[in-house]
């Protein structure tokens, strides 16, 4: 499963940026999220800050911006 960080302007609702996850995080994703049952590829969350932190944490970089909008999306294409 691929896993994106995608943010989007609070004002617009453009996208901003995004970030991949890297690979392997599945497990660690499954408790961030609170997830019950395995996703199935076309799934999309909005972040908490908290679920953000955790994000960054694996990102290995800060991206929060108070201007932003933060989700997740899962896909099972490259």
């Amino acid at each position: 499963m691929l896993y994106t960080v995608e943010a989007f302007y609070n004002n617009t609702g453009l996208l901003a940026f995004e970030e991949r996850v890297p690979e392997g995080y599945d497990e660690v994703l499954r408790g961030i999220m609170g997830w019950a049952t395995d996703q199935q590829g076309w799934e999309g969350y909005d972040l908490t800050r908290y679920q953000l932190e955790s994000l960054e944490t694996i990102l290995g970089k800060s991206i929060y911006d108070p201007v932003l909008l933060f989700q997740m999306s899962c896909s099972c294409h490259a």
